[in-house]
C-alpha cells in the first residue's frame, strides 16, 4: 500500500509537467548537525515520550521551487529518527495540487519493565517454564512498553481549468502501529490477584476518502465518500495463569476489527439577502465488524462455561448527522447566526445473552439481592437535538455586545439516565474605548435536566438498590453552572504589552447523595512583553489553575437511614473526599541580536501541579488519613542558543537545553512489583529525571 500510493502520486507529478519541473527557481535551505543527551534516570519515558532526542546526527530540509505556473515544496524534520516528518507538496496553479507526506510518531510508555513471563513478549502467547511463577523479581524478564505509528499518505486535487468551478479531491493514508502496551488481567474472576502483562500492538489503519465538488463566490456544493479498515493482527492474547503451578492459561480479547464507509454532502450559498449565507451538512456512516463470540473463562484453576445465544457478535453501527446555519446581518450593527444539529447513533449489533456464568452483575435494577442468572450485551444508542442563537449589536465603534442561546436534548440508551436537557445562554460585552486598554467580559449560565429512571427503586430492599437509588453519576445529573471569562489586553507605553485573563467555572450538582456533589475551576493567566524585535525582545507568561472536586461516599453494610451503625468503631457509614488540584505554569523567553551576524535566543518554562485528597467521615472513632502525595509533578525547561551568519549562504547554530522532571504521587512511591500477592511490571513507575542536550546545527542557503 504504501509504495504503490508514493509511485502512483510521483508518477503523476511527472507525466504531467516535466518541462515546468526542470524551469522551477529554488529557494529553501539544508540543515544538519547533531545532538548529544545525557539523561539520568530510572525510566526515562517521560522524557522521550513522543520524541526522538538520542545521541546523534540531525538532519532536516525546507526546500521550494517555483515557476510561472508551478511549484514543488519539500520539508523534513527529525529525518532518520524515530518521529521524523517528511512532506513533498507541488502542483500547477489553477489546474492541480498535491501532497504526499510520511509521518512517523513515537510514543514511549516505560523503559525496562519487567514480567515473570519468559517467552512470547510483544505476541499474543505468553509463557513461563515449570512451576508457578517466581515471585523473585531478578530473574524477571526485562522489555520496554512503546509504541510506534507510521504514517504514509498523500492527497490530490484536480480542476479542469484555472476558472473551472468544479474540483476533484482524493486522499489517502496507510498507519502502522506496532509496539507492546501494558495490559491488567486478573487470574480469578472474583477480581485477584492481579497481572500486568505485556499486551502486543500490531494494527493497520487504511483511510481512503474522495470528494467532488463545485465552488464559486455565491455557491459551493461537495459530496465526499471515505472508507476507513482497521484491523488489529492479534485477536486474542494468551497468557498462562502465574498463580498456578500447573500450565494453565487463559485469553484476553484485544481490539476488534472494523471497517466504516461515509458519506457526506456540503451546500453553501452566500451573498443572500441581508448579506447572509446559508450553510448545510449532513453525514451517514455505517460501521461493522464479526467476531466469535467467548463462552469460557478462568477462575483460577476451574475453566467455566457460560452459554452463549450466538456464535457471532456482528457489530452494526449507523451514525446519522444533519446540520443547518444561517449567518445575516439585517442591520448594519447586528450580526446574527442561527443554527441546528441533529445527530444520531444506532446500533444494530448482535445482542448475546449468556447463561449458566455464575450470576451475572451488570447493571442489576431488579431489586433482588443475588445477581441475575443471565447477562445480555447492552447496544448504545443516543439521539441529539442541538437549537441555537448568536446575537452581536454593535453599539458605536468601541463597543459591541453579543448574547446567545443554546439549546441540546439528548436522548440516550442509559440505566440511570434516558433523556438530558441542558439550556445554556450567555452575554459578552467587548470594550474598545481606552486607548491603552480593551476588555472582553463575558458570562454563561448552563441548566441541565436530567430523567433519573431509578427514582422509584427501594434502597431498603438490598445493597444494589441502595446504590442505585442514591448514586447519581456527574456527567448526566441535574447541574447549574456558572462560568465567568474576563480578557484585559494592554499596550500602556511604546513597546509594552500586556494581558490578562480569568475564568471561574462552578458546577452545582443537584440532589446527589452519593457521588460527586460539586466542582470548582479558577485560572488566571497573565502575558508581558517589551522590546523591538529588530533590538531586544524579552516576554513572559503566568498561567494558575485551581481545581476542587467534592464527593460523597458510603462505607460498609447500607442502611437507607444513612446513618452510621456497629458502634464505636463504626464500620457502616458516610465519608467525603475533596481533591484539590492546583497547576503553576510560567515561562521566560528573548531574543537578542546582539550584532548583524550573532543573535542569542532564550526560553525558561517551570511546571508544577500540587494535589492533595481530603478525607471527612460521620463515623465514631473511626480515623480517616489525607493522601498529601496525590499525583504532583513539577517540571523546569530551559533552552539557550547563539545563531551566528557565517555568510549570506551558511550559519551555525549552538545550543544547551537543560530539563527536570519529579513526579509525586502515593500509588507509586516506593514501587513495589509484586505487593499484595500482584504481579505488576513497572509501568509508568520511577518517571523523574534530570536531562542535559547540547546541539549544533549547520544551515546552508540555497541561492
Amino acid at each position: 500500500m504504501k509504495r504503490r500510493l508514493l509511485s502512483v502520486l510521483l508518477a503523476t507529478i511527472v507525466i504531467a509537467a516535466p518541462d515546468a519541473v526542470a524551469q522551477l527557481k529554488t529557494s529553501g535551505s539544508v540543515t544538519g548537525g547533531g545532538i548529544y543527551t545525557d539523561l539520568k534516570s530510572m525510566n526515562g519515558f517521560r522524557f522521550s515520550e513522543y520524541r526522538d532526542l538520542r545521541s546523534g546526527a540531525t538532519l532536516g530540509a525546507d526546500i521550494s521551487g517555483e515557476s510561472e505556473t508551478h511549484y514543488l515544496k519539500f520539508f523534513g524534520e527529525n529525518i532518520g529518527r524515530d518521529d521524523q516528518f517528511l512532506e513533498f507538496k507541488g502542483g500547477q496553479y489553477g489546474i492541480y495540487k498535491f501532497t504526499v507526506y510520511n509521518n512517523d510518531i513515537v510514543h514511549n510508555l516505560t523503559y525496562n519493565a519487567i514480567t515473570p513471563y519468559t517467552s512470547g513478549i510483544g505476541t499474543n502467547n505468553l509463557s513461563f517454564a515449570g512451576g508457578a511463577a517466581t515471585t523473585n523479581t531478578a530473574n524477571w524478564s526485562r522489555f520496554d512498553y512503546g509504541i510506534q505509528h507510521k504514517n504514509v499518505g498523500g492527497t490530490y486535487e484536480l480542476q479542469s481549468s484555472q476558472n473551472s468551478p468544479f474540483y476533484f479531491r482524493a486522499t489517502a493514508n496507510q498507519k502502522d502501529t506496532k509496539g507492546v502496551r501494558p495490559l491488567g488481567l486478573t487470574t480469578n474472576a472474583t477480581g485477584g490477584p492481579m497481572i500486568e502483562v505485556p499486551a502486543p500492538v500490531d494494527y493497520t489503519t487504511t483511510d481512503a476518502s474522495g470528494e467532488f465538488g463545485y465552488a464559486t463566490k455565491t455557491l459551493l456544493f461537495s459530496v465526499n465518500i471515505s472508507y476507513s479498515q482497521f484491523q488489529d493482527h492479534n485477536d486474542t492474547l494468551t497468557w498462562r495463569l502465574p498463580t498456578q503451578a500447573a500450565n494453565l492459561t487463559d485469553q484476553a480479547t484485544l481490539a476488534a476489527d472494523n471497517r466504516q464507509w461515509k458519506l457526506g454532502a456540503n451546500a453553501v450559498w452566500k451573498q443572500l439577502p441581508m448579506g447572509s449565507t446559508l450553510a448545510l451538512r449532513g453525514t451517514y456512516s455505517t460501521l461493522n465488524n464479526d467476531l466469535p463470540v467467548r463462552t469460557t473463562y478462568r477462575t483460577a484453576a476451574v475453566l467455566n462455561t457460560a452459554v452463549a445465544s450466538s456464535p457471532l457478535f456482528s457489530g452494526d453501527v449507523t451514525h446519522e448527522t444533519v446540520s443547518a446555519s444561517w449567518t445575516a446581518q439585517p442591520a448594519r450593527a447586528l450580526d446574527t447566526r442561527l443554527y441546528y444539529n441533529y445527530d444520531r447513533k444506532k446500533n444494530d449489533s448482535t445482542q448475546v445473552v449468556f447463561t449458566g456464568a455464575g450470576g451475572c452483575d451488570i447493571n442489576n435494577v431488579t431489586g433482588i439481592a443475588v445477581a441475575p442468572a443471565s447477562c445480555t450485551t447492552e447496544a448504545f444508542h443516543y439521539r441529539k437535538h442541538n437549537l441555537g442563537l448568536d446575537l452581536g449589536y454593535r453599539v458605536n465603534s468601541q463597543n459591541k455586545v453579543s448574547a446567545g442561546w443554546d439549546y441540546l436534548d439528548t436522548t440516550r440508551e442509559r440505566v440511570d439516565f434516558d433523556d438530558t436537557k441542558d439550556h445554556k445562554v450567555y452575554i459578552e460585552w467587548k470594550n474598545s474605548s481606552f486607548d491603552m486598554l480593551s476588555s472582553k467580559i463575558k458570562y454563561q449560565y448552563l441548566q441541565r435536566r436530567s430523567n433519573f429512571l431509578l427514582g422509584g427503586v427501594n434502597p431498603a430492599a438490598n445493597a444494589n438498590s441502595f446504590f442505585n437509588f442514591y448514586v447519581k453519576r456527574f456527567d448526566l445529573v441535574d447541574n447549574d453552572q456558572d462560568l465567568v471569562k474576563i480578557v484585559l489586553d494592554s499596550n500602556p507605553a511604546p513597546l509594552v504589552d500586556l494581558g490578562a485573563e480569568l475564568i471561574y467555572k462552578e458546577n452545582r450538582f443537584k440532589n446527589v447523595v452519593l457521588g460527586r456533589t460539586g466542582d470548582q475551576r479558577e485560572e488566571l493567566y497573565l502575558t508581558a512583553s517589551y522590546g523591538d524585535p529588530k533590538s531586544f525582545r524579552v516576554s513572559a507568561f503566568f498561567d494558575y489553575e485551581r481545581t476542587n472536586y467534592d464527593s460523597q461516599h458510603w462505607q460498609g453494610t447500607t442502611n437507607a437511614a444513612l446513618t452510621p451503625t456497629g458502634g464505636p468503631p463504626s464500620t457502616a457509614f458516610l465519608w467525603s473526599g475533596k481533591v484539590k488540584d492546583k497547576n503553576y505554569v510560567a515561562g521566560l523567553g528573548a531574543d537578542w541580536p546582539y550584532r548583524e551576524r550573532l543573535k542569542f535566543k532564550g526560553s525558561l518554562i517551570w511546571e508544577e501541579t500540587d494535589g492533595t485528597v481530603d478525607f471527612a467521615t460521620n463515623a465514631v472513632n473511626f480515623p480517616v488519613f489525607n493522601i498529601p502525595a496525590y499525583d504532583s509533578f513539577s517540571k523546569v525547561a530551559l533552552n539557550l542558543s547563539a545563531v551566528y551568519i557565517i555568510d549570506k549562504a551558511f550559519d551555525v547554530t549552538f545550543g544547551y537545553a537543560y530539563e527536570r522532571y519529579k513526579y509525586d504521587d502515593a500509588q507509586l512511591n516506593g514501587y513495589n512489583y509484586t505487593q499484595s500477592g500482584n504481579y505488576l511490571s513497572g509501568a509508568y513507575a520511577f518517571p523523574n529525571y534530570n536531562a542535559n542536550i547540547f546541539y549544533i546545527n549547520f544551515k546552508y542557503k540555497l541561492q
